[in-house]
């Protein structure tokens, strides 16, 4: 990660229980270049106070595949009542890929 020099190993930690990898540098880079470090130190700790006790939750959500991915998977696995499965093919059908 390109983190600042300055930012400590729980703040480090913070981001990385709280962002996605793939986000954590541009979001870093973009805070400081156009606020600071110490307006990321803010940030983290905003972010901070609104995490939750219990830091598997956090990590969990960011390795579960995304909400779209997972409704997909229960639609090709047949779970979805008649109506919706009828609702999601119709669009599905409408806007087919490739």
């Amino acid at each position: 990660m390109a983190y600042p020099e300055d930012l400590t190993d729980a703040e480090r930690e913070i981001l990385g229980r709280e962002m996605r990898e793939d986000v954590i540098d541009r979001w870093v880079t973009n805070v400081v270049k156009s606020s600071g470090v110490d307006a990321l130190k803010v940030k983290i700790g905003i972010i901070k106070d609104t995490q939750s006790a219990n830091p598997y939750d956090e990590m969990r959500r960011r390795k579960y595949p995304s909400i779209g991915d997972q409704l997909d998977a229960l639609y090709h696995a047949g779970v979805f009542p008649d109506a919706m499965a009828a609702e999601i093919k119709k669009i599905k059908d409408a806007y087919a890929k490739g």
